[in-house]
């Protein structure tokens, strides 16, 4: 495999590891955290102080707690930001991501709840 798919593949195995439903298509069902490339998706990073060249990687995160009009949504999207953190934190090279603000968005006619971040940093070697 790929070193960008052996990525997707240990952060969609991280998330399920921490009991998060994933998908890394359009077809979702809440609670989900959406695994996207990230834009750059990769590109060239010096690593350390020594003259070794690696990869920096991009993923975008999108978690969705389900139908914003219902009480709790933001409880349980707080809840799934909380685990992908945790997740997160078992993949070595990975950085925490900074969540944006949850906001309401429709998919397939149902309004949800969002937490977007910019990107997932994973860096290699």
């Amino acid at each position: 495999m790929s070193r960008l798919g052996d990525e997707r593949a240990a952060i969609l195995a991280a998330l399920v590891n921490a009991g998060i439903r994933t998908a890394t298509t359009g077809k979702l069902a809440a609670p989900v955290v959406l695994v996207e490339p990230g834009d750059p998706w990769s590109e060239p990073h010096r690593l350390g102080s020594g003259a070794g060249r690696g990869r920096v990687s991009r993923w975008r995160l999108t978690a969705i707690a389900g139908a914003a009009d219902r009480n709790g949504a933001y409880d349980e999207l707080a809840d799934l930001v909380d685990r992908v953190d945790v997740a997160v934190r078992t993949l070595q090279g990975a950085e925490l991501p900074s969540w944006a603000r949850p906001i309401e968005q429709e998919v397939a006619g149902t309004r949800v709840a969002f937490a977007t971040i910019a990107t997932i940093q994973y860096a290699s070697a």
